[in-house]
C-alpha cells in the first residue's frame, strides 16, 4: 500500500546550513558536499534523527528545494533510496525513483515558450545591473532562472539594498518575472516557477489523506499553505500569517 501521509521540505536552512550557519558546538551530522568533495552542509543531530525516523516510517518524505540535480545529488538525500519524489530547481523538475518526471517536464517547456528566453533575461539583467559598479555573481542555472549571488560583499546591507532596488526596477518592467531572495542572494524566476506548483501537481497526481510543509523562507509559505500542518525552524525570520 502506498504511503498516504506526504511530507514537503526545504532543505537548506530548514533541515541543514552551511558551514558559516553551523554552530559547532553543538552535535552535527554532515549533509552535502561542494563540487570538490569538501564538507560544506551540516545537520544538527536531532534533525538528522528525525529524518531519518521519518524515511524509515509511513511517510513519504520529499525534498523540496531550489537546488538543482547536480547539487541535490551532492547531499546525503541522493543517497536514500527510500525518497521515491524530489521537487528541484523551485519547481522546475521533478524526480520519481530518479528519473524525471516527463510529464511535468513538458508542462514546463511549454510554459518557457511563451516567455522570454533565459538567456535574453540573462543580458538585460546584466545591463540594467551594471550601472551599480558592483561585483556579483551572475548565473543562469540550468536555463530555469537567473541567480545573482553578493559573494564579494557577504551580509552588505548597503549593497543587498542596492541590488534588490535596481532589482525591483527591472521587474517593474519585466512582469513575467519575480524576484526571490535569501541571505547574499537573489534570484530572478519565471511567475510560473514556484515550489508551490510542484507541490500541488504530486498532490493531485497521488491523493494523500494528510501533507506536512516545512520551510524557512518566506516563498516557502507558498507550498507550505497547500499543507495540512506547516513547520518552521526557530529563530527563521518568518511568521506563518
Amino acid at each position: 500500500m502506498p504511503n498516504r501521509i506526504f511530507f514537503f521540505s526545504d532543505i537548506d536552512d530548514t533541515l541543514m546550513q552551511t558551514r558559516r550557519k553551523t554552530d559547532f558546538t553543538q552535535s552535527t551530522v554532515v549533509g552535502g558536499y561542494t563540487k570538490e568533495g569538501v564538507e560544506n552542509s551540516f545537520f544538527y543531530e536531532g534533525t538528522k534523527l528525525f529524518i531519518d525516523t521519518l524515511i524509515a516510517s509511513n511517510i513519504t518524505f520529499i525534498p523540496t528545494t531550489a537546488r538543482n540535480l547536480d547539487s541535490y545529488n551532492r547531499t546525503v538525500f541522493a543517497k536514500e533510496k527510500a525518497i521515491k519524489y524530489v521537487i528541484l530547481n523551485f519547481g522546475g523538475l521533478i524526480l520519481i525513483d530518479g528519473k524525471i518526471d516527463s510529464v511535468w517536464q513538458e508542462r514546463m517547456s511549454q510554459s518557457y515558450s511563451n516567455i522570454i528566453t533565459i538567456e535574453t533575461l540573462f543580458d538585460k539583467i546584466n545591463h540594467h545591473l551594471a550601472s551599480l559598479e558592483i561585483e556579483l555573481v551572475v548565473k543562469i542555472i540550468d536555463n530555469f532562472y537567473i541567480s545573482i549571488y553578493n559573494k564579494f560583499n557577504l551580509d552588505n546591507k548597503r549593497v543587498l539594498d542596492e541590488v534588490r532596488e535596481q532589482l525591483t526596477v527591472f521587474l517593474e518592467i519585466e512582469t513575467d518575472f519575480y524576484l526571490y531572495e535569501n541571505d547574499n542572494s537573489f534570484a530572478i524566476l519565471p511567475n510560473f516557477l514556484n515550489k508551490k506548483f510542484a507541490v500541488e501537481y504530486l498532490i493531485e497526481n497521488n491523493n494523500p489523506i494528510l501533507t506536512l510543509g516545512a520551510g524557512d523562507n518566506i516563498s516557502d509559505l507558498d507550498f507550505m499553505n497547500l499543507s495540512s500542518f506547516r513547520l518552521i525552524p526557530n529563530k527563521v525570520p518568518i511568521e506563518l500569517g
